[in-house]
């Protein structure tokens, strides 16, 4: 297997980037939230890869930070969720957002991804729920204040799904909230929702 790739990056498309190391230019199938994260065409670039082989193909899936590469493993684990679905799952939420919709169940959000059927959705939901949080992919990064935690905001994201609200709509209500406790958190959400 190939663990990962350390060389120039020569090209980035709209699925793929080839990186050259060695002499060999390996193109590499990666989701555009992490082909935005490659650094610039002709400089080093490290990917974390996953090799799927199968009778007639041979691909190599990448991602910047180990953690993005977990969450695409852990999501094609799931029966119905190929590598291609995968992929398109990771293009439209990060593997943060992604661990935080999992984690509060919005399965919704999930099916919006392309590839994704309403019941493939619920199957991940139900299959990486109890997973999710031991690979600390459900930690957001949300412009936070200091006294804001970690818990409090997943919490109040959970509470914000539970209402109907999507998981996009809750990271730009409690961007820059202020408050500790969760109630506290879903006040200032919801009346920034209201405007």
């Amino acid at each position: 297997m190939i663990s990962y790739i350390k060389g120039i990056v020569e090209y980035a498309g709209a699925d793929f980037a080839i990186i050259e190391c060695g002499g060999i230019g390996y193109r590499v199938r990666m989701p555009l939230s992490q082909l935005t994260a490659l650094p610039h065409i002709g400089t080093e670039a490290k990917v974390f890869t996953y090799m799927y082989i199968r009778e007639d193909i041979l691909d190599l899936y990448g991602f910047m930070s180990e953690e993005a590469l977990k969450i695409f493993e852990m999501l094609i684990s799931v029966n119905g969720v190929g590598p291609k679905a995968g992929l398109s799952v990771l293009s439209a939420y990060s593997a943060q957002e992604l661990g935080v919709l999992i984690s509060t169940g919005d399965h919704k959000a999930i099916a919006k991804a392309q590839g994704i059927g309403a019941k493939t959705a619920q199957r991940v939901v139900l299959e990486l729920k109890d997973k999710i949080g031991k690979t600390g992919a459900d930690t957001a990064d949300f412009e936070e204040s200091p006294s804001a935690s970690s818990n409090a905001l997943n919490e109040a994201i959970s509470a914000l799904a539970a209402l109907g609200y999507s998981y996009n709509e809750s990271k730009a209500a409690l961007g820059g909230a202020q408050g500790e406790t969760t109630e506290e958190l879903i006040k200032y959400a919801l009346k920034r929702l209201a405007l």
